[in-house]
């Protein structure tokens, strides 16, 4: 667990994107007032009021990347900066990557946001429970599996499994052709059903998730150490509501 954080740090943040999401990210960063400058490692990009293009990382705070440039130089430009990583795309906790500097990797829909809503005070576990996590990714929609209770207006959609996680939790994977995207965890057992969950535009919650980690890492959240976003659930989930995503809540009693 990182140290702890203040919500009136004031946040200087490079940039590395080329994708919808990391534009998306960039969006929802320059509406907050805690972001005092977004340099953007791009040539070509305007001189704005908040914004424009940086070569040099001294005095900024934290350099987010949508995973468009290497991460191997990513990495020696936040090491010479002396300031954290943040990369949407996973990564191996083993990357070699300097001592000094938090690398926080995976700070995406599927990773961080799913951790983040499975600390949530309605989806916490006990003895008895079974916990369910789920999220949605481009593609063909199945026909068949375990069904997901995802917010409107995704609703109950067939999953697979993907896999488990360490606190046991299973993990299930949905998909959809359409613009919409999800997260969702179900807890399931002696004292009843809870689901906590997420469905907006999937390039929004994305870029969402990564503007979160990277204003946590800013601010001094992460350890300096590769790991994952997900590392540090509760400060997400907090930081996710100061930029006032939509969680939704359901519980019920047996």
């Amino acid at each position: 667990m990182g140290t702890s954080i203040t919500s009136d740090i004031s946040v200087k943040v490079a940039v590395d994107t080329g994708t919808e999401v990391g534009n998306r990210a960039v969006r929802v960063l320059l509406g907050e007032r805690s972001v005092d400058y977004i340099g953007v490692l791009a040539g070509g990009v305007p001189d704005r009021k908040r914004s424009g293009p940086v070569n040099d990382l001294d005095g900024y705070d934290v350099l987010m990347s949508d995973g468009t440039s290497d991460i191997h130089g990513l990495i020696g430009k936040a090491a010479v900066a002396g300031i954290p990583l943040v990369y949407w795309l996973d990564l191996d906790d083993h990357l070699d990557s300097p001592g000094h500097i938090p690398v926080i990797h995976g700070a995406n829909v599927a990773a961080a946001l799913t951790a983040a809503l499975a600390v949530h005070p309605v989806a916490t576990s006990h003895q008895g429970d079974e916990v369910r996590i789920g999220w949605t990714e481009p593609g063909k929609s199945l026909k068949r599996g375990q069904p997901m209770p995802f917010p409107d207006p995704i609703g109950n959609t067939w999953t697979k499994r993907r896999g488990k996680r360490r606190s046991g939790a299973d993990e299930f994977v949905g998909f959809r052709n359409d613009e919409w995207g999800g997260a969702v965890v179900d807890v399931e057992g002696p004292a009843g059903r809870r689901i906590v969950g997420v469905a907006d535009h999937a390039g929004y919650i994305e870029a969402i998730t990564l503007a979160a980690v990277s204003l946590l890492a800013g601010e001094g959240a992460y350890d300096s150490r590769s790991q994952a976003a997900a590392s540090n659930p509760e400060q997400l989930l907090n930081k996710l509501g100061d930029l006032e995503l939509e969680v939704a809540v359901w519980r019920s009693s047996q």
